[in-house]
């Protein structure tokens, strides 16, 4: 690229807002999401108040005519006004260049992590900070923290007017010195495959770039984060954070592609661009498909949660297994028959206890899978076939806050074997909403206390283990609190009703042999552990209708 494509010139803050007002800004297919958060934009901000550098905005200046390359969809800018004579795209600062639109503005924003960002509480500290930093990201306080929405207003002195002359004195010294911090704007003309070159360089080098970035970058054409939108929005908050690359691996998969190592996706898709480029029918066909494959990504997250209760996107193993059965609801058309229910089903408990998707097995098993999902959607006689890998040890290793299939599977068990309240007199069953999210730890518990055994000297690894953990609700956990299993459980067995049926729903062993009454705590936890570990493996075959673990020879 040679010099003479480039000019920077230096913009008042006050300019270059009254620069996105006029729309003279545009967001281009290629950019990535919003994905800055609330004390980031914060920091800077400070920045400039502080008048330290933050950086070259980068763009694209283009005539008019070149507004196909606009993002149509999902702008955190104002759209692009089509009197402007050129398009001014942002290649690189469109965080920055957003930031301070949405902190004038005073609005709340969903970053593309789904987090809320209000920017009217980017504040103006009034008293000075320990740290330094004189705008935070909090709470505005009259008197003690001003929104620097309102400081920007043009009419701020009606609007802080119960400020005193002192505080009105440091806020307009602020306004002053943030309206007039030059930011420097970097103009390039150039041709697009240069500039999508550009962006790939310079977000290697600064914020990391995912493969999926990528693959977004070199195929603007087909408007694939549109596409990643559209599927988004037919998923509930629960799940809503699913990853680009599961979605760019169904797209590829419905339109003939089987590899899901990031490459072969590339190639796929970057073949899809160009037939696509120069080809209406082509890319309207695409368009329709993906938009009924995002309808189908719905129901895949709708059967999940009804048949197996991944209540939420944390009760996952894998984003994969949305993926896969996905695209069996676009190439069925229909929903499943029972027995491609039975299919399914041993698919899913396998997947999950055999951690499938996971290690070496993720490039040898989605392909096998979307084979397998693609002749069973179009013959119910198919057979999923599953040779058992997973030891019965491997589900006494699996720590219960882990991202493990096998955690993974035992969650959903329990919460399909309707987990009820210990303590209550009756058998009264725990709202599954309760358990929505696996980020509250406070409703797992576990059966022998960890303070105890830890003072016993067992190892965490042990006592953390999912093997030591039941489903109740925080507020009986907390009544249970530190003490042993024999005299919590033994004064529900003395005091209370349908006792066998609870010990039963939660997979507990209270024979009279089982460790759970043992005095001695450590040998009466090894036991148990022993027990419920057989247990929880029968329960997960008895799930899936097929042998998930290996039997000893």
């Amino acid at each position: 690229m040679s010099r003479k494509t480039i000019q920077i010139h230096a913009m008042r803050l006050s300019q270059v807002i009254k620069c996105i007002d006029q729309g003279r800004f545009a967001i281009p297919k290629l950019q990535r999401e919003f994905v800055w958060d609330g004390p980031k934009a914060a920091k800077l901000f400070d920045s400039m108040l502080s008048h330290m550098p933050i950086g070259v905005v980068m763009i694209w200046e283009t005539p008019r005519s070149q507004r196909l390359y606009l993002r149509q969809k999902y702008h955190v800018l104002p759209p692009f006004n089509p009197r402007n004579s050129k398009v001014w795209f942002l290649i690189d600062g469109q965080q920055r260049i957003s930031v301070v639109y949405r902190v004038h503005e005073g609005n709340t924003l969903r970053n593309a992590r789904g987090k809320a960002v209000d920017f009217s509480r980017v504040v103006l500290s009034l008293e000075k900070e320990d740290d330094g930093q004189q705008i935070r990201y909090r709470r505005p306080q009259q008197g003690r923290y001003e929104s620097l929405t309102e400081i920007l207003h043009p009419n701020w002195r009606t609007r802080l007017s119960h400020l005193g002359p002192r505080a009105k004195e440091r806020v307009r010294k602020c306004r002053d010195q943030v309206l007039r911090y030059p930011m420097h704007l970097m103009f390039v003309q150039a041709p697009i495959q240069q500039i999508r070159e550009s962006f790939l360089r310079i977000n290697t080098q600064g914020m990391k770039i995912t493969t999926a970035d990528a693959i977004f970058t070199q195929a603007e054409d087909l408007d694939l984060r549109d596409i990643r939108h559209e599927v988004r929005q037919h998923l509930d908050d629960s799940f809503g954070q699913i990853s680009e690359m599961p979605i760019l691996f169904a797209m590829a998969a419905v339109r003939g592609g089987t590899e899901a190592r990031g490459r072969a996706l590339r190639q796929v898709i970057q073949g899809l661009e160009r037939e696509a480029r120069h080809n209406t029918r082509l890319r309207k066909t695409l368009s329709n498909d993906w938009s009924r494959l995002g309808v189908c990504f719905g129901k895949a997250v709708d059967y999940l949660r009804q048949n197996f209760r991944v209540l939420s996107r944390d009760y996952l193993y894998s984003d994969y297994m949305v993926s896969i059965l996905a695209a069996f609801f676009y190439w069925n058309g229909r929903g499943p028959s029972p027995k491609q229910r039975n299919q399914i089903r041993k698919w899913f408990w396998a997947t999950a206890v055999g951690s499938r998707y996971s290690g070496t097995n993720f490039l040898r098993c989605l392909p096998d899978d979307l084979r397998f999902y693609k002749r069973l959607a179009q013959n119910q006689r198919a057979r999923f076939t599953y040779k058992p890998e997973t030891e019965k040890i491997d589900v006494r290793k699996a720590q219960y806050a882990s991202r493990t299939g096998i955690a993974a599977a035992c969650y959903c068990m329990m919460l399909r074997r309707k987990p009820v309240s210990i303590q209550d007199d009756g058998l009264n069953e725990i709202p599954l909403d309760r358990y929505s999210t696996s980020a509250n730890r406070k409703d797992r518990h576990h059966i022998f206390p960890r303070a105890v055994l830890a003072k016993l000297g067992v190892h965490a690894k042990l006592y953390n283990s999912i093997c030591n953990i039941c489903l109740l609700t925080a507020e009986e956990n907390q009544s249970i609190g530190m003490r042993r299993p024999r005299s919590y459980l033994g004064e529900v067995k003395r005091d209370g009703t349908h006792f066998k049926q609870k010990m039963s729903r939660h997979l507990i062993p209270v024979h009279d042999q089982s460790g759970i009454w043992m005095r001695d705590a450590r040998k009466g936890f090894m036991r148990f552990m022993k027990e419920r570990t057989d247990l929880i493996c029968q329960a997960l075959e008895d799930e899936a209708g097929t042998r998930l673990f290996r039997r000893d020879l």
